[in-house]
């Protein structure tokens, strides 16, 4: 893995570590956003926004959760579906503003603004190769 990535790594890692510390829940738009959390060592609860209606997501939000981070995509469309979450949970639960931010920065500092867009850290280019051949030895028509 080249130097740039392992310490973009890092330092993401370095933020869900104090995250896991302070909030016990993560609000993300879909499934792969939640896989790179736990990836990078998220270990609370994580709730997908995508396709959820506001008060649906709420409602199981305040039932599972105590002091939550809204990590929506940090593009226009997430920034306003951060808003939205915040905003209706403000009087279920905690809503940890600071994590958001300093989760932002950190991604916005490399040119990310889609939390998936952290995948290509985990993996190198021989990475990719070996999953090629994997594919095609286990998954044969």
């Amino acid at each position: 893995m080249e130097k740039r990535k392992f310490r973009e790594r890092k330092e993401l890692e370095k933020v869900v570590e104090r995250l896991d510390r302070d909030v016990d829940s993560i609000i993300v738009e879909g499934f792969s956003d939640k896989k790179v959390l736990q990836q990078l060592g998220f270990n609370g609860k994580i709730f997908l926004s995508a396709e959820r209606k506001l008060k649906d997501l709420v409602e199981d939000v305040s039932r599972g959760a105590k002091r939550v981070a809204v990590l929506t995509d940090f593009d226009e469309h997430g920034k306003e579906q951060n808003r939205e979450i915040a905003q209706a949970l403000e009087e279920e639960v905690d809503v940890v503003r600071a994590s958001r931010k300093e989760f932002g920065a950190q991604l916005t500092s490399t040119g990310r603004r889609c939390i998936e867009d952290i995948r290509p850290l985990f993996h190198s280019r021989e990475d990719k190769f070996v999953e090629a051949k994997l594919d095609g030895l286990f998954f044969r028509g």
